[in-house]
């Protein structure tokens, strides 16, 4: 693996090659469908271990997922395969806008040092901003001194999880980011032409998908969706039904993964897996082919384009609450 480099797209489809473990569910209580809460730990792991068995591209964690670093550390100690990328991502919440330089470094120092321990690794293969204002704030002090700690040979690869399209654009210009997380699902129609363009002026930036699942709504009705006004979420529900059953895929789960899975910008895709046996059907779509190009241009002509506060998590208490309070 040349050293700038974390995963790319796998050809076996003998095992989960192009599949991102996501090990938010792992480390605290996550989601908005999340039935069964954080597992125990020993599940956790053994989670853990039973991706890396079945040859997953990398393992994605961060600062803010409970304990979830120091789960995936205690899986890769004992495992005696390959031992996979971890992408983790940096936590700088808190830090007020007056902070000084002094605070900023000691804070990303803890950062990387804490994620070190926590993964029995005396380097990281990755370090994602969780917030990408972050690279912006306190005149670049904290990015400064996370190219200072690559420069170094403490952090591999640097780049940034983003949100909205306009942040990409800007990671993509930076030639310092070399990874990108961002959030696109078979609903999300901000993301297409913008990352079409943009990854082919950075070839050399690797993309992962997040979201796939929309927190894991798009697999349940749509009565357990966000009620936002100006969106017909049954229908919505409908047609991903129909497409399903049209494309012959095994499920609407299959069908939302092998769609991004076909972007051509999209490198692997990271999942969260709350249980075993979720984490055993994930495993199995991984190996599912991919979408015909003609599949993929009729499933973006058929869908709605949902409002971006559908299409946002962060927006969908204020629309729990009325939901609630209408019923």
């Amino acid at each position: 693996m040349p050293s700038e480099t974390i995963v790319s797209r796998g050809i076996s489809k003998t095992s989960a090659s192009a599949l991102v473990l996501g090990t938010a569910q792992l480390g605290m209580n996550y989601g908005r469908v999340n039935a069964t809460g954080k597992p125990s730990r020993k599940e956790a792991v053994a989670m853990i271990r039973h991706a890396v068995a079945h040859e997953v591209a990398a393992i994605d964690t961060a600062r803010a997922y409970g304990d979830a670093e120091n789960l995936v550390g205690e899986a890769l100690t004992e495992n005696c395969g390959i031992r996979p990328a971890v992408i983790t991502k940096l936590n700088l919440s808190g830090l007020g806008e007056r902070a000084s330089t002094a605070e900023i470094g000691a804070r990303v120092d803890a950062n990387v040092e804490e994620s070190c321990r926590n993964l029995n690794s005396e380097t990281l293969d990755a370090v994602l901003l969780h917030n990408w204002a972050n690279r912006e704030m306190w005149q670049n002090v904290a990015w400064q001194r996370l190219l200072e700690l690559k420069s170094h040979g403490k952090i591999r690869v640097l780049g940034a999880s983003v949100y909205q399209p306009h942040e990409a654009l800007s990671a993509f210009a930076d030639p310092a980011v070399q990874h990108l997380q961002v959030p696109i699902n078979v609903l999300d129609w901000r993301w297409r032409s913008v990352m079409d363009a943009a990854s082919a002026l950075r070839p050399d930036v690797v993309v992962h998908a997040r979201s796939v699942l929309l927190q894991g709504i798009l697999v349940h009705p749509a009565e357990r969706w966000p009620n936002v006004p100006h969106f017909d979420g049954a229908d919505c529900a409908r047609k991903l039904r129909m497409l399903t059953r049209r494309f012959q895929r095994e499920s609407i789960a299959d069908l939302c993964i092998a769609y991004v899975r076909s972007l051509p910008w999209i490198a692997d895709v990271v999942v969260g897996c709350e249980t075993f046996i979720q984490l055993e059907h994930v495993l199995e779509l991984f190996l599912q082919p991919e979408l015909s190009p003609g599949e993929m241009s009729e499933l973006e002509d058929s869908l709605p384009r949902p409002p971006e506060d559908f299409l946002n998590p962060a927006k969908w208490a204020q629309y729990a609450e009325k939901a609630a309070y209408a019923s």
